[in-house]
């Protein structure tokens, strides 16, 4: 008997829509192995990670859930329900301060935490809430890792509620309502891209995750092992392909401009002896570099704004994303910060690898096979009774008694109530002309 469970996991990015399926199984390693991925484009219709189009991106992720079911890979097996990435312009940490008097003779315990942890939950209106995370607990003025267990006479924690518009999930369930799944759940992915990207020395030292993207840019804190900061910035590699555009190119010129030839801390004659398109290479020099400056100047600034010094980070910024494969973007943002950068990669998948391209929706899986009540997201397909079936009574044996009559009634009654199959049979036929009859009765 196979005792894997089968995830699904679904990213709906800016400039694309992304799929993971992975096995876990079932055991208390919740071990996760991938076994397909599949991407689609789009253009639009996802805007700062917010859908602005349900329709499009409707048949967008079904293209992407037929190219995944007929992956053979899944043996045949239906998808049911999925799991959904979350990171969205206005998903951001709000910091909530709970001070409890403990009983010094009785430990913390864990539903004790778990109090503390609904409580800040329900001090945030007017948002939603999609995670809460602990930022600090300090017993008696001093800091502990894991309160559980610990005894004292004053808590102080501070817990970090993950919030972001309601618009953004309900837009997202609206798309796999129409399509007739179930989203088990959403995943915060800075949060769990931070779980497997960071090292634990990374995250206890003080460091800073950038994800990068096409529209958003996140930025994730970490100090002490515990989340300190989280913001999405409305800005991203698409950016620097809307400047370009302005040179009185298409889209798609400008976007292969900026893959290309585009670089970060480029001069104007860095570019002069290349073909790009007739356009002015000190023009894309200048539009790129400026740009890419303007974008690193402000992650570097929500440094400040989460009230940290570099000195406190001293493990730097580990960038990821898309946006990132500018040439020499993360050397500029070291250049501007004055701390080591470092590009975020998980171990075991190669550069040239297309599953390299999805960090951190690989680490969504890590993050979802950990999950205490994990749900399988596939089915196996229901065997189809062939056409050409015939439902043989088996042959009567009873001896033979005197004819009175009642022998035949019973047989056609026995005969008039169908076999389970033609009960199955007739229930869609019934089905089938019922909706026919609507249909003619509509036109």
């Amino acid at each position: 008997m196979d005792d894997k469970k089968y995830i699904v996991a679904l990213e709906i990015a800016s400039s694309h829509i992304a799929g993971v399926v992975a096995t876990v199984d079932d055991a208390a390693s919740h071990d996760a192995s991938v076994v397909c991925y599949h991407e689609v484009s789009i253009i639009d219709c996802v805007r700062y990670g917010c859908i602005v189009n349900v329709d499009e991106v409707c048949n967008k992720v079904n293209l992407l859930l037929q190219r995944i079911t007929a992956d053979h890979r899944l043996g045949g097996r239906k998808i049911r329900s999925v799991y959904v990435a979350l990171c969205a312009r206005s998903l951001h940490t709000r910091s909530v301060e709970i001070n409890r008097v403990l009983n010094e003779s009785i430990p913390v315990t864990r539903e004790f935490i778990n109090q503390i942890s609904r409580e800040a939950r329900n001090s945030v209106d007017n948002q939603e809430v999609v995670a809460v995370v602990p930022g600090l607990f300090e017993i008696d003025g001093v800091e502990i890792a894991n309160p559980v267990g610990a005894v004292g006479s004053q808590l102080h924690a501070v817990m970090n509620v993950i919030t972001c518009r309601p618009q953004i999930r309900r837009n997202i369930l609206m798309v796999f309502d129409r399509l007739g799944l179930k989203v088990n759940d959403f995943v915060v992915t800075p949060v769990a891209t931070a779980q497997v990207l960071l090292s634990p020395e990374e995250r206890k030292l003080g460091c800073v995750l950038v994800d990068h993207g096409a529209e958003t840019t996140t930025v994730t804190i970490y100090k002490n092992d515990r989340l300190m900061y989280l913001n999405v910035l409305p800005m991203g590699s698409r950016n620097i392909t809307r400047d370009l555009v302005s040179l009185k190119i298409v889209e798609e010129q400008a976007d292969k401009i900026k893959r290309n030839y585009g670089d970060a801390m480029s001069a104007g004659s860095d570019l002069a002896k290349l073909d790009i398109s007739g356009v002015s290479s000190l023009d894309v020099s200048n539009y790129v570099t400026s740009r890419a400056g303007e974008m690193m100047e402000n992650v570097y600034n929500q440094l400040q704004i989460a009230g940290f010094t570099p000195e406190q980070l001293p493990a730097g910024f580990v960038v990821v994303g898309r946006g990132m494969k500018l040439n020499r973007l993360p050397d500029l943002l070291q250049s501007i910060s004055k701390m080591p950068v470092r590009m975020g990669k998980i171990k075991d998948i190669n550069e040239p690898m297309e599953l390299a391209k999805v960090p951190q929706l690989l680490s969504v899986v890590n993050e979802i096979s950990g999950m205490s009540s994990l749900s399988s997201c596939l089915e196996m397909p229901m065997m189809k009774v062939p056409e050409d079936y015939v439902d043989i009574e088996p042959e009567d044996t009873t001896p033979i008694k005197p004819h009175d009559g009642k022998e035949e009634k019973q047989k056609e009654n026995k005969k008039s109530k169908p076999s389970i199959f033609e009960r199955i049979i007739n229930k869609i036929k019934d089905g089938v002309d019922q909706s026919f009859s609507e249909d003619g009765e509509q036109n």
